[in-house]
């Protein structure tokens, strides 16, 4: 197993270095340009003029990474691989404490996802920064695992301050806090955390409202019901439907996420045995269903899904399946980007309603096992021992 983990180890180190010299569009016309901005201006002064549509938080990585003398694409890719490495650490902290399992079972949990091909090509051929907030996010999950409240409220906060996806953990986050009767203590956090992250911007001369609703901005610049995403509008986009329609889809769309995520954090607040395989479902949940069913999608916004999926199938081996298929499908939506920007994928060309229609297994498997462990009795060492901090996985 633990020559497994680093052969996978190996291999995703290979395919990073294969892929560094990749640049697609949103290198060249996004990161590329901020961290040019952001080299020429001192300090945080660029930002008194509005020249990005991303958060503040990775901007002022960018600002960081300006003052190594490296070219700009390895600047922007040694960023994102940093967090790809604290994903792998954090799902490893996941398995080794609230798994019975041996180290090299932990180990091999960080390699798969590392060497994950969604991971890999999100920030070592994409460019993107979306381990930044899925690294955030694992961390405060393994806080709420460990029963640490205000832990796991600063980094949701920051992984919500990273990037507005992040917003798809807070049912598990919200109905956790519930259930522990602390909502009203601890909630509060994130908000702020997001609020004291524009303050460096603000104070160096930024627009306050601007970089305070950059979310509420950024949600305004597509509006198409699916923005290349594997989601349940895949299967409307194609058809060209007129303007009412679309909009009162947009809304359905809203509607059925929110009550989603109402039934997920209900879930998590009242499950009677909340366990870390429970915990984890419920994320994993989450992650995939709520981009399904919202408009406005990407085809990255699946990237908690990934890695929850992976985790989960730790604790629930006989669901593996369910993870190949859900990075599969997330995996094939990216091809109808990437085939248009590099050349040895010039020739890949994905129907998204291919993907979409494979993750509709996952989601009735992930369905079927929350109902499952919500009637599963509690057993007496259940019963005999707290629920906080331990490592049951079947209850």
């Amino acid at each position: 197993m633990r020559s497994g983990a680093i052969a996978l180890f190996v291999l995703s180190l290979a395919a990073r270095i294969a892929a560094y010299p990749a640049m697609t569009t949103d290198y060249t016309y996004f990161a590329k340009p901020w961290l040019a901005t952001l080299a020429a201006h001192p300090w945080l002064s660029a930002f008194a003029t509005p020249f990005s549509d991303y958060a503040p938080l990775y901007l002022y990585l960018l600002k960081l990474a300006s003052l190594v003398p490296l070219p700009a694409l390895a600047l922007v890719k040694l960023l994102s691989f940093g967090f790809d490495i604290a994903i792998a650490a954090a799902g490893y902290a996941i398995v080794r404490r609230f798994l019975p399992a041996s180290r090299d079972t932990a180990l091999l949990a960080a390699a798969t996802l590392f060497a994950l091909p969604t991971v890999v090509a999100n920030s070592a051929l994409w460019g993107q920064s979306d381990a930044l907030y899925g690294s955030l996010v694992l961390f405060s999950s393994l806080a709420l695992l460990a029963a640490l409240p205000l832990a796991a409220a600063i980094l949701y906060g920051l992984a919500l301050s990273a990037k507005v996806q992040a917003i798809f953990f807070l049912p598990v986050f919200a109905g956790w806090l519930y259930r522990r009767g602390a909502l009203l203590r601890y909630g509060w956090i994130p908000p702020a955390v997001f609020a004291l992250s524009v303050v460096p911007a603000w104070v160096s001369g930024g627009n306050l409202w601007y970089w305070l609703f950059i979310y509420a901005h950024e949600a305004g610049e597509y509006p198409y019901l699916s923005v290349s995403a594997q989601s349940v509008f895949a299967f409307v986009q194609p058809l060209g439907i007129s303007l009412a329609l679309a909009d009162a889809l947009f809304w359905a769309g809203i509607a059925a996420a929110a009550a989603a995520a109402a039934a997920l954090a209900w879930y998590v607040a009242c499950v009677p045995r909340l366990s870390a395989r429970a915990t984890l479902l419920a994320a994993f949940a989450a992650g995939l269903i709520l981009p399904y069913l919202l408009p406005r999608m990407h085809e990255r916004y699946f990237y908690l899904a990934d890695l929850f999926a992976v985790l989960y199938a730790f604790f629930a081996p006989p669901r593996w399946w369910v993870a190949a298929l859900v990075v599969f499908s997330s995996l094939l939506s990216y091809a109808p980007f990437l085939s248009g920007q590099l050349a040895f994928l010039s020739g890949v060309h994905v129907d998204l309603r291919i993907p979409a229609t494979l993750l509709l297994l996952p989601i009735g498997a992930v369905v079927y096992d929350l109902a499952a462990l919500s009637r599963a009795p509690l057993s007496p060492l259940a019963l005999s021992r707290p629920e906080a901090g331990h490592a049951t996985v079947n209850a």
